[in-house]
Parts: structure tokens; C-alpha cells; sequence
């Protein structure tokens, strides 16, 4: 199984996401924004667009939905929760309701001869962040969901989020832990770089070192939050990002 990370280079900075079989070459198309830059990926590799999966319900991860399922021989693919769909014998996805972001909200963990390898993770979860509450959502349900999410992923996993909010994320995770070198220099890193044509991909495990949200235990142990709850930590952080 392959995935495939298109930057679409909108005002959003949003990812749409191929996913392909190494043996049947059938295609997944996660959340598509624009086919006029997704479907020629899959002919420069010769792919079969077949089925359509959705994280979630925003606008900007269904706009071409309806384009899609016009195509020939395609259809939508709706999982349950911890349901397995699988692209061949031993490629797959299995579905995680991360509900938070808004009420209905899907991740998916893909799975290959490899074992496990990554998620992708919609709005859920970014690269030293998570998606906010403010559009059909909610901010306890979504501390749930990300106190699970911290606690229970591989940290082999890659992380595939819709959106390269990278920077940004960094810089206000500084304000949480000015002291954390493992923001510090990856703020460095992505400084460095073409910000529309180069981009980093963090691991769980990564997150768990960057992502304040994912470092609620470690938070209580900072002077300012010593009398804190990890669920008020949660609300708190999600409160000041909000208004960073």
C-alpha cells in the first residue's frame, strides 16, 4: 500500500490523500478538494480511482465529492467504527470515530504486509496540533478523543492530517513550552524551508515530544498548570490557540 500527499495549495493548506494498492492498483481518494490535481497523480502511475472515503463533512473535504463519484466505476465507502476495509488481502484500513472537531468524525489506520504504518487523521489530529471546535463541534468530546488518540497510537505511526498548519502550530506550542528544544528546532527546520513545496511528517511519537495536546501530563508538571486537571489543560490550550 501507498500513499500518496498532494499539497493543494490553497488558502487553507490543505493535503488530499491517494491511497493505492501496490497489487490491484485500485485507489482510495480521502477527503477530495480538487481533481484537477489529484486525478493526474493517479495516471502518471497508472491507478484506478475507485472509491471515495471521507473523514469528515466540511466543505473543503467534500467539495468534489459529487465529481468523483461521476467517474466511471466508482463508488463511496462508509465505515463504522473499527470497521476493516481492505484493498486486497493484506492492505487496509481499519476506521476510528474520532468525534470533537465536529460530531462525526472518522480517522483511519492503514495497515499493510508491514504491519500497521499510519493514520490518517482528517481534522482530528495536525502535525503539532489538533483541529479546533468552532464549526459543529465540540471541545470535551474532542478532549476525549485526543486523550485516547495521545495515549493509545503506535508512535511508529505516521501522522497524514489534512491541513499543513505546521508553523504555525510550532510557534504557539513555543508559547506553551518555550523551553522544549524539540520545538525550538524543528521551528528552525520548516523556517528553512520552501513552505509550499517542502513539508514535514511527524510520527506519534514525534507528536507526543511537539504536540501540547498530546503533552497534558507533562504540562502538569509546569508551575502555571500544577493545579490543573489534564482536562482543564485541554480546555485551556484549546482556548489560547484559538485566539493565537
Amino acid at each position: 500500500m501507498q500513499v500518496i500527499q498532494k499539497f493543494m495549495n490553497n488558502p487553507l493548506r490543505n493535503y488530499n490523500y491517494i491511497i493505492y494498492s501496490d497489487i490491484t492498483k485500485e485507489a482510495i481518494f480521502i477527503d477530495p478538494l480538487d481533481l484537477s490535481q489529484t486525478l493526474p497523480l493517479c495516471k502518471d502511475k497508472n491507478l484506478k480511482p475507485k472509491y471515495l472515503i471521507n473523514t469528515h463533512f466540511h466543505h473543503d473535504h467534500i467539495k468534489d465529492n459529487g465529481a468523483f463519484l461521476n467517474l466511471p466505476d466508482t463508488e463511496r465507502v462508509e465505515l463504522k467504527d473499527q470497521e476493516v476495509f481492505y484493498l486486497s488481502k493484506e492492505e487496509s484500513l481499519k476506521t476510528i470515530d474520532t468525534p470533537g472537531h465536529v460530531e462525526e468524525h472518522k480517522c483511519f489506520i492503514l495497515k499493510d504486509e508491514r504491519g500497521e504504518f499510519g493514520i490518517i487523521s482528517g481534522d482530528a489530529v495536525f502535525n503539532a496540533g489538533v483541529g479546533n471546535c468552532k464549526n459543529g463541534g465540540d471541545v470535551e468530546t474532542h478532549f476525549k478523543t485526543i486523550n485516547f488518540l495521545s495515549t493509545e497510537l503506535s508512535g511508529h505511526l505516521n501522522l497524514y492530517p489534512s491541513h499543513d498548519f505546521l508553523l504555525k502550530n510550532l510557534e504557539f506550542a513555543k508559547t506553551i513550552e518555550p523551553d522544549n528544544q524539540k520545538i525550538l528546532s524543528l521551528i528552525e527546520k520548516r523556517k528553512s524551508q520552501d513552505l509550499d513545496h517542502e513539508f514535514i511528517n511527524t510520527t506519534i511519537a514525534q507528536e507526543r515530544e511537539i504536540n501540547p495536546f498530546f503533552r497534558l501530563e507533562h504540562l502538569q508538571k509546569r508551575q502555571e498548570y500544577k493545579s490543573y486537571s489534564i482536562r482543564e489543560i485541554f480546555f485551556d490550550i484549546r482556548k489560547k490557540r484559538d485566539h493565537f
